[in-house]
C-alpha cells in the first residue's frame, strides 16, 4: 500500500502533465448541478480542484480531497483552502458525519489500495439520502499497474461495494455531453429537449466504446 513518498512519486507534474481542462468540469459541475441538485458536494481525488472551482462559482458549497502535493499547490488561490490532503487509503475524510449529499469520484477509486477504508470513509461522510457517482475505467485485473492499482469492470464494482452497505445501479451520464461541440455542425442543439436525449445517449455510449468507462451511483443501505 502506498505512503505519501509514493503518492508523491507516482502522481507527480508529469502525471498531471496535460489534465488540465476547465470546461470539461464546468460542463461536469453544470450537469451535477442539474441532475442532482446538491447543497454540499465533495470531490475524491480532487487534483487542481476545477470542479470544485465550477461547483463554487455556481453556489455550491463544494470540497476535494487529493494526496498529490503537486496538484493541490496548482489549485486556484481562491478555492485553495477547500482542498485537503488526504491519502485515501488510510487518512480519515477531514469532514463529519454525513457531510455530503453528493461525493464524486472520477477516475480515482482505481488507484486506491485499501477499498475497505476507503468504503467506510465514503459511507461515513455521505448523507444518509446523499448519493456517491462513480466514473471509472470498465477494466478487470488485467488492466491494473502502479498507479491504477485497482482497476474492475462494473459487476466487480457492484460486488464490492455492495459487500460494504452501498446499493449500486449504473449511471449513464450521456445527458452531461453537449451538441454544441463537436457535434456543433449538425446542429443537434436546435432540435426538441426529447429526441437532443436520444441523440446524446447515442453519441456518449458511440464514444464509450473507446473510452471504455464504467459509470455508476451508489447509495446508503
Amino acid at each position: 500500500m502506498y505512503n505519501d513518498d509514493d503518492l508523491q512519486r507516482l502522481y507527480d507534474d508529469q502525471y498531471f502533465s496535460g489534465r488540465s481542462r476547465p470546461p470539461m468540469w464546468i460542463r461536469r459541475a453544470e450537469f451535477i448541478i442539474e441532475k442532482f441538485k446538491p447543497k454540499k458536494v465533495l470531490d475524491v481525488g480532487c487534483a487542481y480542484g476545477e470542479l470544485v472551482k465550477a461547483l463554487v462559482e455556481r453556489g455550491v458549497e463544494a470540497y476535494g480531497i487529493d494526496g498529490s502535493d503537486y496538484a493541490i499547490s496548482k489549485s486556484d488561490p481562491k478555492i485553495r483552502n477547500r482542498l485537503f490532503k488526504v491519502n485515501l487509503n488510510s487518512d480519515k475524510f477531514p469532514f463529519d458525519e454525513k457531510t455530503f449529499d453528493v461525493i464524486g469520484s472520477f477516475y480515482s477509486v482505481e488507484h486506491i489500495h485499501n477499498i475497505d477504508f476507503f468504503s467506510k470513509e465514503l459511507h461515513r461522510t455521505l448523507h444518509d439520502n446523499g448519493t456517491a457517482w462513480f466514473l471509472t475505467p470498465n477494466e478487470g485485473e488485467a488492466g491494473r499497474n502502479d498507479r491504477d492499482v485497482f482497476t474492475n469492470t462494473f459487476q466487480g464494482w457492484k460486488k464490492i461495494f455492495e459487500e460494504r452497505n452501498f446499493v449500486v445501479r449504473e449511471f449513464s451520464p450521456h445527458e452531461m455531453m453537449a451538441l454544441k461541440g463537436k457535434l456543433g455542425k449538425f446542429k443537434f442543439y436546435k432540435l426538441p429537449k426529447p429526441i437532443q436525449k436520444i441523440i446524446k445517449k447515442i453519441a456518449y455510449n458511440y464514444a464509450n466504446r473507446k473510452m471504455n468507462d464504467t459509470s455508476f451511483i451508489l447509495t446508503k443501505y
